[in-house]
């Protein structure tokens, strides 16, 4: 079964090593609530509204970057993001007031974020559509792999010093831009071939953009694809869902008298099921349509969080953990293979933008919501609302099943992704 990853392209198995790398090294985001509150003494209402301006920097990001990518190249783009967080992380260790530290959030969410859409879209670049669920399952494992450990390292390093986190987290991002410039080659497909499966991947009834469209004409294009619109709305609802565990759940936590540190480990759970169950689970799943995968795992997800409403012991949330997580493996190696079936070549890193925009625009309504529910309502019904929207998430994720399968066997006939360099 594993024998199907090894067999991936090398410059995937870069990039994941890379994603790994970089993830490991994510310390701020799981404990900015924390470090907001415990070390710079602010309200939980402001620390969770930065995470939320954290998200709108997320969101221009997800356009700006899956544009670019699309012009200039996927390794450019990956490079100016990882390079300029660098830079902006040391920044941000030293700031203090409010105005500083909220703008601070949008620039790096702005700049770190934009590599996101271009690494999606270079995986599928460099993988044919049948195997696209693999490749994005190695990199989910990557990326929670280095999420089991980031959290226990940050809670280790924030009993110490939260300047720490900062600089950690920078240091993992130039790590990452220096392997993606000694081993990762450019993988923007050749304009010929990219007008041809633009041509042969339409939408039904839709005409398709030209080769290297204009962002106008992109947005058009999106615009009018509206089962690829619904399915990126179901994708938020449980994105708000995921990011109540890095905002509110801390903080909800706080109350029982759990400390940050017992928080990251409980958090670790998630990342180490994933790093043992994930690659299987994947590979056992892919015989299976992805499209009716989606609902099931959204049930699962809304279930584990709602669980959290009877949660008061570290082992209580320790279970709802394990519930949920398998609903996110459930879903995480197909959301992204799913927008790249349903991505025309040409565009394939602006639907990767559009479609990243869930998570950034779940950060910047979400938490900021989760927030404000647990300030003046209490923990309690932000549980509740986590289970009923995902419960919305499974049945706009059904609405749409049957729009992607047309066009998954459209790409089954495109041009093999031609081998990176590094390949």
């Amino acid at each position: 079964m594993l024998h199907q990853y090894l067999e991936l392209p090398r410059a995937v198995h870069i990039l994941c090593l890379g994603m790994f790398i970089n993830r490991a090294g994510t310390f701020l985001i799981p404990f900015l609530a924390l470090y907001l509150t415990t070390r710079l003494g602010y309200s939980e209402s402001f620390a969770t509204w930065t995470i939320g301006v954290y998200g709108l920097g997320s969101i221009c990001a997800a356009l700006l970057g899956g544009h670019l990518a699309d012009h200039i190249g996927r390794r450019t783009v990956m490079l100016g993001s990882l390079l300029g967080a660098t830079v902006i992380l040391m920044i941000f260790s030293a700031l203090s007031t409010k105005a500083a530290i909220v703008a601070a959030a949008f620039c790096l969410s702005f700049v770190a974020d934009t590599y996101r859409p271009a690494a999606a879209a270079m995986i599928a670049d460099l993988v044919e559509p049948t195997r696209r669920s693999l490749a994005y399952g190695l990199m989910y494992v990557a990326i929670n792999l280095g999420f089991s450990v980031a959290p226990v390292i940050g809670g280790f390093l924030a009993e110490r010093s939260f300047t720490l986190l900062f600089w950690g987290d920078a240091l993992t991002c130039a790590i990452y831009a220096a392997i993606i410039v000694l081993f990762i080659s450019e993988t923007l497909p050749a304009r010929s071939t990219a007008s041809a499966d633009a041509t042969d991947n339409a939408a039904p009834q839709e005409a398709q953009p030209s080769d290297r469209v204009s962002a106008l004409d992109a947005a058009r294009h999106i615009l009018r694809d509206r089962p690829f619109l619904v399915f990126c709305g179901a994708s938020l609802l449980l994105a708000v869902i995921f990011m109540q565990s890095v905002s509110t759940l801390p903080l909800y936590m706080k109350q029982f008298g759990i400390s940050a540190r017992k928080y990251g480990q409980i958090l670790a759970i998630n990342g180490i099921l994933i790093t043992v169950f994930q690659l299987p689970m994947a590979a056992w799943l892919n015989r299976f349509n992805r499209a009716h995968l989606m609902p099931l795992a959204s049930l699962l997800t809304a279930a584990g969080f709602g669980l959290t409403l009877f949660a008061v012991s570290p082992w209580h949330f320790a279970a709802t953990v394990v519930v949920w997580t398998i609903g996110e493996m459930m879903q995480s190696p197909f959301l992204q293979a799913i927008v790249s079936d349903m991505a025309p070549m040409n565009l394939r890193a602006r639907y990767m933008g559009v479609f990243t925009l869930s998570y950034a625009a779940a950060m910047s309504t979400g938490v900021p919501a989760g927030g404000q529910i647990l300030v003046h309502a209490g923990g309690r019904y932000v549980w509740i609302a986590t289970f009923v929207v995902g419960l919305v998430s499974a049945l706009m994720y059904w609405m749409v099943r049957a729009a992607v399968a047309p066009r998954r066997a459209a790409q089954l006939v495109e041009v093999p992704p031609a081998d990176s360099p590094s390949a």
